[in-house]
């Protein structure tokens, strides 16, 4: 045996064992924090961010168990095209005038729990969770809910391709995320459909639709989208992806821009609407 080989084999030995010891003491830690949290947890109980009632050791971040249970989801009947509940064929906008999308499909109500859980993960974001457990047990919580309730008549692995409404680079910087692209990517990995992240783009920057009227909000997103590579797109069936259909200013302005590519069918999808009163 050559000269120094021994010591070459106790280096690695060393080596191997200080890796070991280093991935136990992650675990170890890991678990210690788990251990803290649900203590802090026990004695601290946070409040519902609904009912304001306390939130259990396990139960889903800041909105309680019951709360979450009391979600509407929508059942037809539905207007044939825009999906406005409790119309059977047509309403009476699509029927004077239809939207240029064949037909716009809606998990649930936007109210009570899944509008504070919405509102919650959409402007919350990564300033309040960072990237740790609230923001991805939210964004777990909403992509079990609208892919347990895909409305039937929503054949998701018939299209050929998913698309989220997408946000400009500024906010996206802001948020640290596109909401509609968590929920397209959830829905694409159990449909198995591909998801396009740069085909439909956000080239202006706006004010936040939230914050405006009816009438603003479609003044506002004029001219805020645009098509790139519409070749990838022309000629297929799309299905465009949002959180929340209000006005519908946004999905007009979207489906409009992505005509220009000529695809072969537009449709849309969104977790959430907001009801007229």
């Amino acid at each position: 045996m050559k000269g120094g080989c021994p010591s070459n084999i106790l280096g690695r030995y060393m080596k191997l064992n200080f890796i070991s010891a280093k991935s136990i003491g992650l675990q170890l830690a890991s678990q210690l924090q788990g251990m803290y949290e649900t203590a802090i947890t026990f004695l601290y109980p946070a409040e519902c961010r609904v009912c304001e009632g306390f939130l259990a050791v396990t139960s889903m971040p800041y909105i309680c168990a019951d709360c979450w249970r009391d979600i509407q989801f929508l059942e037809p009947p539905w207007c044939d095209i825009c999906g406005t509940p409790g119309v059977n064929g047509l309403c009476d906008t699509c029927a004077i005038s239809p939207p240029r999308y064949g037909q716009l499909r809606t998990v649930a109500v936007y109210q009570t729990a899944l509008q504070e859980a919405v509102q919650l993960f959409k402007f919350g974001g990564k300033k309040r969770f960072g990237t740790g457990k609230g923001l991805k047990g939210l964004a777990r919580h909403l992509l079990q809910l609208i892919n347990a309730h895909i409305p039937a008549d929503c054949a998701i692995a018939t299209y050929d391709f998913i698309l989220p409404i997408p946000i400009h680079k500024k906010r996206l910087q802001e948020r640290g995320f596109n909401q509609a692209t968590l929920l397209a990517k959830g829905i694409a990995k159990v449909e198995g459909v591909p998801v396009l992240t740069d085909e439909l783009v956000r080239k202006r920057y706006t004010v936040a639709q939230s914050s405006l009227d009816s009438a603003a909000r479609q003044q506002n997103i004029v001219g805020a989208f645009e098509v790139r590579n519409p070749d990838i797109i022309s000629g297929k069936r799309l299905l465009l992806i949002d959180d929340v259909f209000t006005t519908g200013a946004t999905i007009r302005e979207a489906v409009s821009e992505l005509w220009t590519a000529d695809p072969a069918e537009i449709d849309v999808l969104t977790l959430a609407r907001t009801l007229a009163t």
